[in-house]
């Protein structure tokens, strides 16, 4: 099994998995093969308990044979005993469902927050550019006065500079 894998099940990102192990002072390396890339026997199951998925493990495994069927006495009992233990199936499948689920909670948070960070500092950047703007336009002078109305226009520009030159004007 890969971390990956335990991400899906756990409904996070392999890159929350790997904070969460950080924080806990796991080291990767004690968990993971470096040959295969797949998760140690201890590793997995250290994932499993961290991210309470061991009860979905066992509801993938195939279940029990059933027992013989029990004397007309026991039968109430027995039905009883069954209905405990599915209600106890079912809480802890809600259990484990709402554990994925504030596992995603949390990492839509961080999400939303890395989100909020940016647009902070996109807004920061574009106010610090419109300043910049309005100071160089403040340092650049004003255009060229525009040309005396029924003079003759003089060329302007590198070509205009080149001809003047040469023409002996």
């Amino acid at each position: 099994m890969t971390i990956k894998e335990i991400a899906e099940r756990a409904g996070l990102s392999h890159q929350a998995i790997y904070k969460r192990l950080k924080a806990r002072g796991v080291a990767l390396e004690q968990i993971k093969n470096k040959d295969t890339g797949e998760l140690t026997a201890e590793g997995e199951a250290l994932l499993l308990e961290l991210f309470n998925l061991q009860d979905q493990t066992e509801r993938e495994a195939p279940p029990p044979p059933e027992k013989a069927a029990p004397p007309a006495a026991e039968d109430e009992a027995g039905e009883l005993r069954n209905q405990v233990e599915r209600l106890n199936n079912q809480v802890a499948e809600l259990n484990s469902e709402v554990e994925r689920l504030r596992n995603q909670v949390a990492t839509l948070e961080e999400k939303e927050k890395a989100l909020t960070d940016e647009r902070d500092f996109l807004r920061l950047s574009l106010e610090r550019s419109q300043q910049l703007q309005a100071l160089t336009a403040a340092k650049i002078p004003n255009p060229p006065p525009a040309l005396p109305a029924g003079g003759e226009e003089k060329e302007r520009g590198l070509r205009a500079w080149w001809r003047r030159r040469h023409s002996g004007k």
